[in-house]
């Protein structure tokens, strides 16, 4: 299912992944969130239609941990492991 509204999730930050394919996105989104802090609720947003198990499965690999998930619309909580300074 998309939507246009966001969902009522709780979330630190935002990243808008914008029409980019889901690919570029994932990139996109690894160098944003090496300055973040562990533990942060992003809300990503990718409308590639591969997003839904793209994402799911690069949340499964880097350990970050996928809370809610309504396409285009993303809730990951960000873990330490990723995080490199």
């Amino acid at each position: 299912m998309t939507t246009d509204t966001i969902p009522d999730w709780e979330f630190d930050d935002e990243f808008d992944g914008g029409e980019e394919t889901c690919g570029r996105v994932i990139v996109n989104l690894y160098l944003y969130i090496r300055d973040q802090q562990p533990g942060r609720r992003l809300l990503v947003i990718s409308r590639d239609p591969g997003a839904p198990v793209e994402l799911p499965a690069w949340c499964r690999m880097t350990r970050n941990r996928l809370t809610e998930m309504q396409h285009p619309y993303y809730l990951i909580t960000l873990k330490p492991e990723l995080i490199k300074r």
